[in-house]
C-alpha cells in the first residue's frame, strides 16, 4: 500500500506529465493563442517598454528641477515626461535630419549608375546565354507556357495586395506607438502607486518572506536595466564617433550615413552594426568597389576592438559584469534566442550574478549549522 504523501507525489507526477503531454501535442494551438495574445496586448506591452526607457532621463530631470524649484504646487513630474519626450523626439529627429539628406543623394548616385550596371548585366547575361544554349531553351520554355498577358494580372494582384498590406501594417503601427506613449505618459505620471499597489498585491497573496524576496529582485532588475540601456546608448555614441573618424580619414563616401547607422544599429549588442556594415559596403560598391573592399576591413578591424575591448568595459562596467561573463552572456543570449536573447541576456546574467553573489556572501556569514537547520 502507498503512503499518503507517496500517493499525492504520484498523483502530481501523473498530472505534470499529462500537461506537458497535452502541451506538446498541441503546441501549435498554443502559439497561436499566445500570438493573438502579444498581437492585443502590444499596446501595452510597447507602453511598458517606452515608459521604462523614458524613466531613465525622466528621474534624472526630476531631481534636477525639484532642486531648482522649491514650489510644491509645481507639476514637476509631467514636466519632467514632457522634457524627457521632447528630448526623445529629438534624438530621432536628429538621426533622420543626418540620415534623410544623405539617403536621397545615395539614391539619386544610384539612379545615376543604374543605366550603367544594367548594361553591364545585360551584357553578361548574353555572353552567359550565347554559351549556354540549355539555359535559352528553358527560359524560352518559361515565357512559353507563361506569356506576358498571363503573368501580368498575377504580378499587378501581388504589387496591390503587398502594397495594401503594407499600408495596413503602417497605420496599425502608428496607432499602436501612438496609443501606447499615451499610455505611458498615464504609468510614468502615477508610476509610484503602481508600485504600491504592486507590492500590495504580493504581500497579500504570498508570505512575507517571497513577497519581500520578490521585491528586492525588481528593484534590482529595475536598476540593472536601467544601466544596462546607459551603457548601450554610451557605447552606440562611441562606436558612431569612431567610425566616423576612421570613414573621414580613409574618405570613403557616404561617410555621415554610415557612421549614424551603425552608431543606430549599435544597440543591438556586438552584432548589429555587421548590419550596417553590409549596407555601407554596398552603397560604397556603387562608388567605387576597390573602396567597399577597404571598408570593409577598416570596419571589421574597427569592430573587433569594440565588441572586445571597448564594450565589455563600457557596457559590462555598467551592468557589474567583467568582460569575460558579458561575452558569454551575449553569446549565449544570441545562440538561444537570436537579437531578443543579445539585448536581454546580458542584463539578466548581470541579475543572476548580483542574486548569487548575494546569497553566497550570506552562507559565509552564516554559521553552517544554522543553514543545515
Amino acid at each position: 500500500m502507498l503512503k499518503k504523501d507517496e500517493m499525492k507525489n504520484w498523483i502530481i507526477l501523473i498530472l505534470i506529465s499529462m500537461s506537458a503531454y497535452w502541451l506538446v501535442t498541441n503546441i501549435n494551438i498554443i502559439l497561436g493563442i499566445l500570438s493573438k495574445t502579444i498581437n492585443v496586448l502590444s499596446p501595452f506591452i510597447l507602453s511598458i517598454v517606452i515608459s521604462f526607457i523614458l524613466n531613465i532621463p525622466m528621474t534624472k530631470i526630476e531631481k534636477g528641477l525639484k532642486k531648482i524649484i522649491k514650489n510644491k504646487n509645481f507639476p514637476t513630474r509631467i514636466v519632467s515626461i514632457v522634457i524627457s519626450l521632447v528630448l526623445f523626439i529629438l534624438v530621432i529627429a536628429f538621426v533622420l535630419f543626418l540620415l534623410i539628406p544623405e539617403v536621397i543623394s545615395s539614391i539619386e548616385s544610384l539612379i545615376t549608375s543604374l543605366p550603367v550596371i544594367i548594361n553591364n548585366l545585360e551584357s553578361k547575361l548574353i555572353n552567359l546565354l550565347d554559351k549556354s544554349p540549355d539555359i535559352q531553351k528553358q527560359i524560352s520554355q518559361i515565357f512559353a507556357t507563361n506569356s506576358i498577358e498571363t503573368m501580368l494580372p498575377n504580378v499587378l494582384t501581388y504589387v496591390i495586395n503587398s502594397s495594401l498590406t503594407l499600408v495596413t501594417n503602417l497605420v496599425n503601427s502608428i496607432i499602436t506607438t501612438f496609443t501606447a506613449i499615451v499610455f505611458s505618459f498615464y504609468i510614468l505620471c502615477q508610476k509610484e502607486t503602481i508600485i504600491k499597489g504592486s507590492k500590495k498585491i504580493l504581500r497579500a497573496y504570498l508570505k512575507k518572506d517571497l513577497a519581500n524576496r520578490i521585491i528586492e529582485i525588481g528593484k534590482l532588475s529595475n536598476q540593472t536595466f536601467s544601466k544596462f540601456i546607459s551603457g548601450q546608448c554610451l557605447e552606440a555614441v562611441i562606436l558612431g564617433i569612431i567610425m566616423f573618424i576612421a570613414f573621414t580619414i580613409f574618405n570613403f563616401p557616404y561617410a555621415l550615413l554610415i557612421a549614424v547607422l551603425t552608431s543606430v544599429t549599435a544597440l543591438i549588442p556586438i552584432f548589429g552594426a555587421l548590419i550596417a556594415m553590409v549596407i555601407g559596403a554596398l552603397l560604397i560598391a556603387t562608388v567605387s568597389p576597390l573602396q567597399s573592399v577597404i571598408f570593409i576591413g577598416v570596419f571589421l578591424v574597427i569592430q573587433q576592438i569594440e565588441g572586445n575591448i571597448i564594450y565589455p568595459k563600457v557596457v559590462g562596467k555598467s551592468v557589474g559584469l567583467s568582460p569575460m561573463w558579458t561575452l558569454f552572456a551575449i553569446m549565449l543570449g544570441g545562440n538561444l534566442f537570436g537579437v531578443v536573447g543579445m539585448l536581454t541576456f546580458l542584463p539578466l546574467a548581470s541579475i543572476l550574478y548580483a542574486l548569487l553573489k548575494d546569497d553566497i556572501i550570506k552562507r559565509i556569514n552564516t554559521p553552517k549549522e544554522s543553514i543545515t537547520k
